[in-house]
């Protein structure tokens, strides 16, 4: 049977496929893989007729079979060695005994959940199991660990001692001169700050920063374990840093009462002994060692960001300072996380703002980034609007006797020349197809000469093409020849795809009749249909054409050619 097989301080394991299985961070996953360097739907590995396929569900960070990353789908071999993120695992297709050797493993990593042991001579397996919750591992004073080894526990939990989470404001030093201990907290508070903002405020690495604030707040927290849980866009709390003091690979059990009691309240609380203090619930935590707990929320611009975990396997570890302390800073903490979390909203931002200036032209990409113009999810009718296709003639005869290298300069030359005309008159690319491109007018914005833009914008291309065909003929190059098919009419527009991957489309027959009227159109030939010729207001000299019989139609239709020169 065909299996994925790894390498942990454990020794070899296994987890047997199936024929469907999907791979990521959300726990519906066959194969949970705590590593925020994966997406929560990764990729997926299924079967095939005899083949199993692995395909990659448009993961941000990417699924690499053998160092080189998969665009959609492959055919996995025997010895693969396939990484998500920090995990690595290899394909055995269970035909041969498993003789693989070891993936590249850095000292004190471990790589990921798993199933049944195997004996890596012999391919037998030594003991099953269930999946359990692996992580990334590394020396405890330099740890930047970006997996969680974190089980929430569902059963009832009592509450220790409670603090307000409430910012306290500095005072004037003559207010408190008199109160040792006022004094104490504030130098703490500043304390710590300052360390903090000295060792990790310019981190930008989100997994790296996260890291760091715990393995900072180990130094003043007498804490045997630390999680740093942050909340979803629905609202449930996620756990995206953990460390250990020991660095020992066992679940740090924490409990979803006081999570949601904390973020509830906007409120620290400690307990002194968890197996008291949790009533029936307590003897999890006993038997997971911890005894004392301390949880402050992490409050910035008075929102709950997330939640801060410490606990101590010590009775009465922590003290009431300690849960003061810890309240101030973690709004230290919540600001260093939101302002990295904003930085990288900002490249995000800059990225949407690169692919939308490549798919519309600079003045409507800036409307729709500015949020003055919005395109809907989902699509919408548009009633009236002209499509524009165009294709290159004799383009697969001259590829056959010219190199691979050489035909994609040569397009993506042409391409730009092209794409250039179509943001000059204000229209959407849609795709390019081979040779051939796509685009429209009248979605996502609207003008009244929608269709004389687009005809005006053919017509510029072909004078454009002129100039290129005759710098190509100074050193004998083939002309090109590119044919045109334009159509108005009703259409739906908007985001087609699957959940992974969305794009800006248009889509019905109006489509469809321009793409009919591109495939009939010759070379240096702009076709245009009635009702697009309709919509031109006599701008440009038509010449009426025989009625073309297009695919799909069961009348012929009236088409035009637009003469240039007019």
């Amino acid at each position: 049977m065909a299996r994925l097989v790894y390498i942990t301080d454990q020794g070899w394991q296994t987890i047997e496929l199936a024929p469907h299985q999907g791979l990521g961070r959300h726990p519906n996953n066959v194969v949970q893989l705590l590593d925020t360097v994966v997406s929560k739907e990764h990729c997926v590995i299924e079967q095939q007729g005899p083949l199993m396929m692995l395909r990659d569900l448009g993961s941000m960070n990417g699924t690499y079979v053998n160092g080189n990353r998969v665009a959609g789908s492959r055919v996995l071999h025997h010895g693969d060695e396939i990484r998500l993120g920090n995990t690595t695992l290899v394909y055995d297709d269970g035909s041969t005994q498993f003789h693989f050797a070891p993936p590249a493993v850095s000292p004190g990593v471990l790589h990921h959940p798993f199933v049944a042991n195997f004996d890596p001579t012999t391919g037998q397996r030594l003991s099953g199991g269930t999946p359990q919750w692996m992580a990334r591992r590394r020396p405890a004073e330099d740890a930047t660990s970006h997996d969680h080894l974190v089980s929430v526990q569902n059963s009832k939990h009592s509450i220790g001692q409670q603090v307000a989470a409430q910012s306290k404001e500095f005072l004037p030093f003559e207010e408190v001169a008199r109160d040792p201990a006022a004094l104490r907290l504030d130098y703490e508070r500043l304390r710590i700050t300052w360390e903090l903002l000295r060792e990790i405020g310019q981190e930008r690495d989100f997994d790296a920063l996260l890291a760091k604030i715990l393995l900072a707040l180990f130094r003043f927290v007498d804490a045997d374990r630390g999680v740093i849980l942050l909340k979803e866009a629905d609202g449930t709390l996620t756990p995206r840093a953990h460390r250990r003091r020991d660095g020992a690979n066992v679940p740090i059990q924490i409990s979803s009462t006081i999570l949601a009691h904390v973020a509830k309240e906007r409120a620290g609380v400690m307990t002194h002994d968890a197996g008291s203090d949790f009533g029936a619930g307590g003897k999890s935590m006993f038997l997971n060692r911890i005894t004392s707990a301390i949880v402050v929320p992490l409050l910035h611009d008075k929102e709950v960001i997330g939640v801060l975990w410490l606990d101590s396997e010590r009775l009465a570890s922590f003290k009431a300072k300690d849960l003061e302390l810890l309240t101030a800073v973690g709004n230290q903490v919540a600001m260093l996380i939101s302002n990295t979390l904003l930085g990288l909203k900002v490249q995000q931002e800059i990225m949407t703002r690169d692919r939308f200036s490549r798919l519309l032209s600079p003045n409507v990409a800036e409307q729709v980034i500015s949020g003055k113009l919005d395109i809907k999810k989902g699509g919408i009718q548009v009633p009236l609007a002209t499509v524009f296709n165009s294709d290159l003639r004799g383009f697969t005869r001259m590829s056959e006797s010219t190199s691979a290298e050489e035909m994609v300069e040569l397009l993506n030359e042409y391409f730009e020349l092209m794409v250039e005309s179509i943001f000059k008159y204000e229209g959407t690319l849609d795709k390019f197809m081979g040779d051939g491109i796509m685009a429209f007018w009248g979605a996502p914005v609207v003008h009244a000469d929608d269709a004389v833009r687009s005809v005006q914008c053919a017509i510029e291309q072909l004078d454009v093409l002129d100039q290129y065909n005759a710098h190509r003929a100074t050193f004998g190059a083939v002309p090109l020849a590119v044919g045109f098919g334009i159509h108005t009419g009703p259409l739906v527009s908007g985001y087609v795809g699957s959940s992974k991957s969305l794009s800006y489309t248009v889509i019905g027959d109006t489509v469809n009749t321009s793409a009919r009227l591109c495939g009939i159109a010759a070379g240096g030939q702009i076709l245009v249909s009635e009702q697009t010729a309709n919509h031109l207001g006599g701008r440009f000299k038509l010449e009426p054409l025989p009625d073309a019989a297009l695919k799909g139609k069961e009348k012929a239709m009236k088409i035009f050619e637009v003469k240039r020169g007019s």
